[in-house]
């Protein structure tokens, strides 16, 4: 549908995108829960999401948008459980994420297996899925038709003008 507001589906990085952490290297398990929102690792470091990323995801579920992580981590066990430990209204952010790709390899490759995993193919070809990821390297996914969006800022993360304006550079190639 042109002219939608939002895509099939949003992908996200996590690292520098959703937190202030590459989970894989700066991350020493076991972790604890410190409240809803913030963890602590075993060397005293405390994560949590950067400020506005909750309320990006909670909008997207809100509109039945297709949540997917898809991250180049050495350690996707340490992801899966920060995103099991960190909450959004009350549930474990795990919970808001339709499909998770993880491991070495390009996004292009995760992305291709989440659209295969979710029945979403026909969508990704149609150019209905957007990647929001901190390292421009992985601007790669347009050749697979998915809109890339650059996180910019590995201090303040997924904003939510990144995400507008990501969502307005979406629309503006849907409208062509």
């Amino acid at each position: 549908m042109f002219g939608s507001k939002y895509p099939a589906a949003v992908v996200f990085d996590l690292d520098y995108t959703l937190w202030p952490c590459w989970c894989d290297t700066h991350i020493t398990p076991p972790l604890k829960s410190i409240s809803s929102s913030e963890i602590v690792d075993a060397s005293g470091m405390r994560l949590a999401f950067y400020p506005q990323v909750e309320s990006i995801i909670h909008e997207l579920v809100a509109n039945d948008v297709t949540v997917i992580g898809a991250s180049r981590t050495a350690t996707p066990q340490v992801a899966k459980k920060i995103l099991s430990m960190l909450q959004i209204d009350g549930k474990s952010a795990i919970h808001y994420f339709d499909a998770l790709e993880w491991g070495q390899g390009s996004k292009t490759k995760h992305i291709k297996l989440a659209a295969k995993q979710l029945g979403m193919a026909s969508e990704l070809e149609q150019g209905k899925f957007i990647l929001f990821d901190d390292e421009l390297r992985n601007r790669d996914v347009s050749s697979i038709n998915c809109h890339f969006v650059h996180v910019p800022d590995e201090s303040s993360g997924l904003t939510r003008n990144v995400f507008e304006k990501g969502l307005e550079s979406y629309r503006a190639k849907q409208n062509k």
